[in-house]
């Protein structure tokens, strides 16, 4: 059992790196020099966005419909045949949760944005909950001034951290090893970036958020089974 200590021992220092990576990309958003990194990554980017417009499908991989049926999936304990974990679905719930919290604490502007062809415009919307969706959703059924004030603040209209990255990164992380983790948060870090969605410095924050929540993911499940993921 000492060693089963040991491994905990060390998955708390990695999440409290994780932690304290997220903390500092969060305090560092709003600064000047990110904002310099962030416009010469998107003028960098923003070309391929328009040259290529099968990057917009980032936004169907990384919208909150097909990433939480991929989480719901793999918390069941379906994929791999293991006991239900519903712990991952927790962490995905909470990350989600901190992602509109900070977004409406920061409030980062959006970058200009890249709009998508007709066929993909309606094939995003259909795959996403967007922040004026939700307005409209409660300018419905509530109405009157309130409604009005509540829908012109600055809830979920900050910029940082990036929603789609975080997704794709827990979701697809879930069952791929670290490297191809890695790999699968740059990728949709150019293509938010390309197409006008986010900062790059979004996107860091949202693999920053997702890889804090895999670290706990990885908390030893039951009977003292350590989960896994790369």
């Amino acid at each position: 059992m000492p060693g089963k200590h040991a491994s905990m021992i060390d998955m708390r220092k990695i999440w409290i790196v994780w932690l304290a990576g997220f903390l500092a990309a969060t305090i560092l958003a709003p600064s000047v020099p990110i904002h310099s990194l962030d416009v010469a990554a998107s003028g960098f980017l923003e070309p391929w966005g328009r040259q290529y417009s099968v990057l917009q499908l980032i936004w169907v991989a990384g919208g909150i419909p097909l990433t939480a049926l991929i989480v719901v999936y793999i918390a069941s304990g379906h994929f791999g045949r293991k006991p239900a974990q519903w712990r991952i679905l927790g962490l995905f719930v909470l990350g989600s949760i901190i992602e509109v919290v900070v977004k409406h604490f920061v409030a980062t502007a959006f970058p200009p944005n890249v709009p998508p062809s007709g066929d993909l415009r309606h094939l995003i919307l259909w795959t996403n909950v967007e922040p004026s969706t939700v307005l409209a959703w409660i300018r419905d059924i509530h109405g009157g001034p309130a409604a009005t004030h509540f829908s012109s603040s600055d809830l979920f209209r900050g910029s940082f951290p990036s929603g789609h990255v975080f997704r794709i990164t827990y979701a697809y992380g879930l069952f791929l090893a670290s490297q191809w983790r890695l790999m699968t948060a740059a990728v949709a870090c150019v293509c938010v970036v390309a197409t006008g969605g986010h900062w790059i410095w979004d996107a860091v924050g949202g693999y920053l958020l997702a890889s804090l929540c895999l670290e706990g993911a990885r908390v030893p499940a039951i009977e003292g089974e350590v989960v896994s993921h790369g």
